[in-house]
C-alpha cells in the first residue's frame, strides 16, 4: 500500500508485522490520513529559510499575504499555508488558526497557540477523514499530559552530540535525553518507556498518558527514553540505556529493585532484551528490571529476517522491509545464513534454537506481551496474514518460559484495542497496554521486590 500524506506528522514507527513505507522509504507502521479533501483556492506559499542557529527538521512555508512562517515536519506534504493570527519575529505566535494545503487542496487545520511557527500550547489539529488531535502541544510535538503532570515533567540531557543516530526526527536537534514525570513524594519506584522506530519521547508520554498519570499517582518515576533507532540493542544502545536510566535513579533517588521497563515495537524488543542481559550479567545493565512488558515488539530476528525478504517479494517497494533488512544486515554482520549466530544475540527469543535462546534469562522474572490478534484487519487492510505479525514468535516465547517453571509470563490478547493517538483503528498500537490493568500488575511486581 502506498503512503497517505498530509499528516500533521508521520510517527514512524518500525511495526515488525505490517507493510507501509512514508514517501522516503523509511520504516513505519503507517498514520491513516484519508484523503478527500475539498479544493480550496489559496495564494502561493514561499518557501522560507531558517534563520541562523534554527534547527529545524521540516519545511518552513512563508504565508504570501501575512508574510508569516509556520513549521511543518519534514514528513509533511503541506506546500502552502494560510495563517490566521499574530506574528513574531517573522514567525506565527500566539493564538490563530493555520491552514495547510498541499497542491492547492486543504490538507490540514490547526487551531489553537502558537510559539515560533510551531503549535505550543493548547490546540485541536484535524486532517483525514475525522482524525483529531486535540490538547497540549509542545514545540510542534503532542504532550497530552495534566495541567499538574507537565508541570512535573523534566527534560535530563545525557547527551548534546547523537553520534550514532540512536534517535532521528526529534527537530533535527542531536541532543540525547529522556523525559521524567517526578512526583512530588519519595520514589517508589519507575516506570521506563521505550519508543517504536521514529517515535518522539512526546509522541510515548501522550501514547501513554493515562498510564503515565497511574504511576506518578503512585509515586512511580516515569522515564521517556530519546531512543528511536536500531533493531539490536548494540553496546552503543546499551550505554545509553545505562546512561539515561542511571542518571534518572542517582538524580531522582530512585531505588534500583523497583524498576519496571516496557516498549513498544522496536522499544518492545529493547526492553525485554534489556531485562535479559540484566538477568545473564547484572554488570552490563543500570538495574535489574523488576518486570518488563512489550507491546507487540519483535522477539526472533531469524524469522524477522525472513519474512521482511517475504514482504518484499510481494511488496517490492516495501519502506518497512528494506530498512529492517538492511539494519539487520549491517549491524548483524550480514544475513542470517553467515551470521546465525549474531541474530540470535539480538533476539530476545530464537524459536529455531530449542533451549530457547535469550530467553533462558528470564524465567524468574514476570513478562507480559501484549498483542492486538485481528487477522481480518491485516488481511484487509494491509493484505497481510498471520505469518507476518510478531504474535507466532510471542506466543512461543511466553509458553517457552510457562514449560520453563515461569508463572508470570503472560501473552496478553487485547483483541481490536488497537487505536492510535491520532484516533484511527490499528492494531500495532500503544492502546493495547490497557493502563488500569498493567498499573496494577506494575505495583503487584514493585511489592513482591519488598
Amino acid at each position: 500500500m502506498k503512503p497517505r500524506v498530509g499528516q500533521f506528522w508521520r510517527i514512524i514507527l518500525l511495526c515488525i508485522s505490517l507493510a507501509a513505507c512514508d514517501k522516503k522509504s523509511a520504516a513505519t507502521s503507517e498514520i491513516e490520513n484519508p484523503q478527500g479533501k475539498p479544493a480550496v483556492a489559496v495564494a502561493p506559499s514561499t518557501v522560507a529559510q531558517p534563520s541562523p542557529g534554527e534547527e529545524s527538521t521540516g519545511n518552513l512555508l512563508k504565508d504570501a499575504l501575512s508574510g508569516c512562517t509556520v513549521w511543518y515536519k519534514h514528513t509533511f506534504a503541506e506546500d502552502s499555508i494560510v495563517w490566521q493570527g499574530g506574528c513574531k519575529d517573522g514567525f506565527a505566535d500566539g493564538q490563530g488558526t493555520l491552514i495547510g494545503f498541499t497542491q492547492g487542496v486543504q490538507s490540514s487545520r490547526y487551531q489553537g497557540k502558537m510559539q515560533a511557527g510551531r503549535p505550543h500550547g493548547k490546540g485541536v489539529f484535524t486532517f483525514g477523514i475525522d482524525l483529531k488531535l486535540e490538547g497540549n502541544f509542545s514545540q510542534g510535538e503532542p504532550l497530552f499530559l495534566s495541567p499538574e503532570c507537565l508541570e512535573h515533567l523534566h527534560k535530563q540531557v545525557v547527551s548534546e552530540t547523537d553520534s550514532t543516530g540512536a534517535y532521528v526526527g526529534d527537530n533535527n536537534l542531536k541532543q540525547l535525553y529522556y523525559h521524567a514525570l517526578v512526583p512530588d513524594a519519595k520514589a517508589q519506584g519507575a516506570l521506563v518507556l521505550l519508543p517504536g522506530t521514529w517515535e518522539t519521547t512526546e509522541h510515548v508520554l501522550s501514547s501513554m498518558r493515562e498510564l503515565s498519570e497511574l504511576a506518578y499517582k503512585n509515586d512511580l518515576v516515569v522515564m521517556a527514553l530519546s531512543i528511536n533507532q536500531r533493531l539490536t540493542l548494540t553496546d552503543a544502545s546499551l550505554s545509553l540505556m545505562n546512561a539515561m536510566i542511571g542518571d534518572a535513579v542517582q538524580r531522582y533517588s530512585i531505588p534500583r529493585d523497583k524498576v519496571v521497563l516496557g516498549g513498544f515495537s522496536m522499544g518492545g524488543l529493547f526492553s525485554l532484551r534489556y531485562a535479559e542481559m540484566a538477568y545473564e550479567d547484572s554488570t552490563k545493565t543500570a538495574i535489574r528490571p523488576a518486570a518488563v512488558f512489550s507491546g507487540d515488539g519483535p522477539c526472533d530476528l531469524e524469522n524477522l529476517y525472513a519474512k521482511f525478504q517475504t514482504k518484499l517479494q510481494k511488496f517490492p517497494d516495501n519502506g518497512e522491509a528494506a530498512y529492517g533488512i538492511d539494519e539487520m544486515e549491517r549491524y548483524c554482520g550480514g544475513t542470517p545464513a553467515q551470521v546465525l549466530d549474531r541474530y540470535r544475540h539480538f533476539s530476545c527469543y530464537s524459536h529455531a534454537d530449542t533451549s530457547g535462546g535469550n530467553a533462558k534469562f528470564l524465567t524468574h522474572t514476570p513478562v507480559r506481551i501484549y498483542h492486538d490478534l485481528d487477522p481480518n484487519w491485516w488481511m484487509e487492510n494491509r493484505g497481510l496474514d498471520m505469518y507476518y505479525l510478531n504474535a507466532l514468535d510471542q506466543s512461543g516465547m511466553i509458553l517457552f518460559l510457562q514449560e520453563h517453571g515461569n508463572a508470570r509470563a503472560d501473552f496478553i490478547n487485547a483483541y481490536q484495542q488497537g487505536h492510535r493517538l491520532e484516533g484511527n483503528r490499528h492494531p500495532h498500537s500503544w492502546s493495547i497496554i490497557e493502563p488500569r490493568a498493567c498499573m496494577r500488575w506494575i505495583l503487584d511486581c514493585l511489592k513482591s521486590q519488598s
